[in-house]
């Protein structure tokens, strides 16, 4: 018996099936494997070419499909977890199990850790600054000694291991699903754009995914002069335009958590083109077109008002989730340097710090408060 202990096996899933066919032309064969304790027992055997394959399933009880099966395919499950295993070579397989479930399990977890990364850098860059501000001003610098550093060091070491493991996951997750077959759409990158001939111009516009349906009237005011939308570059805030022909166009700015395997398909066979889909894991934003050739036609990408709606109240609540924690941290510690300068006079530091967080407040609060005006737009008409 043998028993080893892989802590990450299901952030490389290409890498755990190669390690467990070299462990199975060792003469090791697995017995059984836990997925609390993350280890794998195997028992001495003959060596033997198997094929392995991980799947995941949305529920325990899933069952094989009769078809894996005379494929030669048999498996052991743990949870929603199945390994399949299969003495054929390669070229005798025509069939594997689906990888769709483990694509949409990647994608989930890279959006939690995604947030967490973006969310400990935000809370460490206004720290790191005002210590550089501190550091580089007139006022002496004075470390005040205190019996909680210690949580302080411990809080620190959290957050950077958090951080480590936060970034390592997203890797690995994204490593690993460019190595599955990649048999859908919404996996792929649009087309890329032709070039046109003629005039050109950029425009760019900052913050519009907190107010996109004023992008979508942008948008379509430019087509109506004859700018038409070519490329959508640099973060999906630089909108590439050329001098052509007034369209009636109808664009729309799509937010989606997590976009099902047939979402963009869905969309293209509807007529609509994708402009650009967002690299970001943590705002999953889409632009769609489509051209109005019958002028009596009114397109909308999602026919019921009640379900744009729904999508509307999900972007505001998204981001106030997003910056709420933030804008609480900095009140407290404004609140913290103004009975300071209260208490013991203002210094140029102090001035600098209570400016900066204050200022980061209404930023924060104004993305926010966009989200929720763009809401309230959409309820009234």
């Amino acid at each position: 018996m043998r028993t080893v202990f892989r802590p990450f096996w299901s952030y490389d899933l290409p890498g755990t099936e190669a390690w467990l066919a070299d462990m199975a032309g060792k003469g090791w064969r697995l017995e059984e494997w836990s997925l609390l304790l993350r280890r794998f027992n195997f028992r001495q055997a003959e060596p033997v070419r198997l094929t392995f394959q991980l799947a995941y399933h949305s529920s325990r009880h899933s069952s094989m499909s009769p078809y894996l099966a005379a494929e030669g395919w048999s498996r052991l499950q743990q949870g929603k977890w199945s390994l399949y295993e299969n003495d054929r070579s390669p070229s005798q397989i025509s069939a594997y199990p689906s990888r769709k479930d483990v694509l949409r399990r990647n994608r989930i977890i890279s959006y939690l850790f995604t947030g967490i990364l973006v969310y400990l850098l935000l809370i460490a860059l206004i720290p790191l600054l005002v210590l550089g501000l501190s550091f580089n001003s007139d006022a002496p610098f004075r470390i005040q000694p205190s019996p909680m550093w210690a949580v302080t060091w411990i809080a620190a070491a959290g957050a950077l291991a958090l951080l480590v493991l936060a970034i390592y996951s997203i890797v690995k997750l994204r490593a690993a699903s460019k190595v599955f077959q990649l048999d859908h759409q919404d996996m792929k990158k649009p087309p890329g754009p032709q070039k046109p001939v003629g005039t050109k111009m950029a425009r760019m516009k900052l913050g519009w995914m907190y107010a996109p349906d004023r992008l979508e009237q942008w948008l379509e005011d430019k087509e109506k002069h004859g700018w038409n939308l070519y490329k959508v570059g640099f973060g999906g805030t630089l909108f590439h335009f050329s001098k052509g022909r007034p369209r009636r166009m109808t664009y729309h700015a799509d937010y989606q958590v997590v976009a099902g395997e047939g979402y963009f398909e869905l969309h293209q066979e509807a007529g609509w083109t994708r402009l650009y889909s967002s690299p970001f894991s943590l705002q999953k934003w889409t632009i769609w077109s489509r051209e109005e050739l019958n002028s009596a036609e009114q397109l909308e990408i999602y026919s019921d008002p009640v379900h744009r709606l729904k999508q509307a109240r999900k972007i505001a609540i998204s981001y106030t989730l997003l910056f709420l924690p933030m804008i609480l941290l900095y009140s407290l510690n404004v609140s913290a340097f103004i009975d300071g300068m209260l208490r013991d006079g203002i210094t140029s530091s102090q001035a600098w710090n209570t400016s900066i967080m204050f200022l980061s407040i209404l930023l924060f609060g104004s993305f926010a408060g966009r989200t929720w005006l763009y809401y309230r737009r959409l309820k009234q008409q």
